[in-house]
């Protein structure tokens, strides 16, 4: 909380002039002044304090026993066969580029983008062309998914893509896929049944993602996105009974193709009993559990014959990669499913166990919604 001063400075000098007649004089200047410390910049660590991402665990939460079936499965690494479901740290998952002032406006196509988010631009559906001011340094990863994430210059919002290419020949960016996300909003799609993400679960691709600054700071203050083999997430006839809440969509073959346990939009995370300290982890892998621990980690698509325990951004020190992958089944080991999270109780009932993120610095410049 910010520092009172003698506004409110009546009782503060009254009580320190009845002291001084006491004989004892304060030493103010010494007394510890605290803060509350500086806003988030959507930038680096998106969405508002109510998404899912930004909220702790609440106390209430009801956590799976270590026998139940969906911790069983996403703790076993041969779901679907041997190493059909092994567990890695997805390193380089993409990159994230914002735009400057000398940036060049570039052609972009896109095959499709979402109905029911606002579009400032020409480009029609399902199919369309604009211009955006693009960084020259963008590239595309993720191997076929080709993702990428450009942020606009003010930080506001940001342009993922799905299966990015560029065209030299044309000189046009082309993509399949490509959404514009609201970097102030919620990060999970505004309704069932409707995708407004590149996510399968229908949200944001840079929800739950780590970033190398807080790899750095060895601090991850949000929930993980979690990315478990198709082996793993749960069979079912119809969409509507493979999925629950935050997740509002699945693959588009997900009947066809998963045959486990575990729901889209599930949340795990460790539970508050477990002393984080005594099972042997880097300081890197203790940040990515402590983060498991205070928010959780959601499940948001799905990987061949692999589990993406939590996703990293390009470019970040090779060192931590390493120190992650190397932890990565202690961490696991320990996760357990919440089976009360809800969109009523985001994280489960009661006061939450730790502390949320910063709020949002709502900058002036930013442009507003259209």
């Amino acid at each position: 909380m910010y520092l009172l001063r003698c506004a409110a400075m009546g009782a503060f000098c009254a009580a320190g002039f009845g002291i001084a007649l006491l004989g004892t004089v304060p030493n103010i200047l010494s007394q510890p002044i605290t803060s509350s410390p500086p806003p988030r910049e959507a930038s680096k660590q998106p969405f508002d304090s109510f998404s899912i991402w930004n909220t702790p665990i609440g106390r209430g939460a009801i956590y799976q026993s270590n026998t139940g079936p969906e911790t069983l499965m996403l703790r076993d690494e041969n779901v679907g066969g041997h190493a059909g479901s092994y567990t890695w740290i997805g390193a380089n998952a993409f990159g994230i580029y914002q735009q400057t002032e000398g940036n060049p406006q570039m052609r972009w196509s896109y095959l499709s983008r979402p109905a029911t988010l606002p579009w400032p631009h020409e480009g029609g559906l399902p199919d369309g062309e604009f211009l955006l001011q693009t960084p020259p340094e963008t590239r595309f990863l993720g191997g076929a998914d080709g993702y990428a994430v450009i942020i606009t210059q003010d930080g506001r919002f940001a342009y993922e893509v799905w299966k990015g290419s560029f065209d030299w020949m044309a000189q046009i960016y082309r993509a399949h896929y490509l959404v514009r996300t609201d970097l102030y909003g919620s990060g999970i799609s505004s309704r069932d049944g409707i995708s407004e993400g590149i996510r399968a679960f229908g949200g944001s691709l840079l929800g739950g993602l780590i970033r190398c600054y807080e790899l750095d700071a060895l601090s991850i203050q949000h929930a993980i996105a979690m990315v478990p083999s198709t082996t793993q997430l749960k069979a079912g006839p119809t969409m509507n009974e493979q999925k629950v809440w935050p997740a509002t969509t699945t693959d588009g073959d997900s009947v066809n193709i998963y045959s486990g346990l575990i729901p889209m939009g599930a949340l795990f995370a460790i539970p508050p009993s477990t002393d984080l300290t005594r099972i042997g982890l880097s300081p890197e892998g203790l940040a990515l559990a402590r983060a498991f621990q205070n928010f959780g980690g959601y499940v948001v698509d799905t990987a061949h014959k692999t589990m993406i325990l939590a996703e990293v951004e390009a470019g970040c020190n090779s060192a931590h990669i390493k120190n992650l992958n190397q932890d990565k089944r202690k961490i696991v080991s320990v996760l357990t499913l919440v089976e009360n999270n809800s969109a009523a109780e985001p994280g489960g009932p009661g006061e939450r166990i730790a502390s949320p993120p910063p709020p949002l610095r709502i900058r002036e410049d930013a442009k507003p919604t259209k």
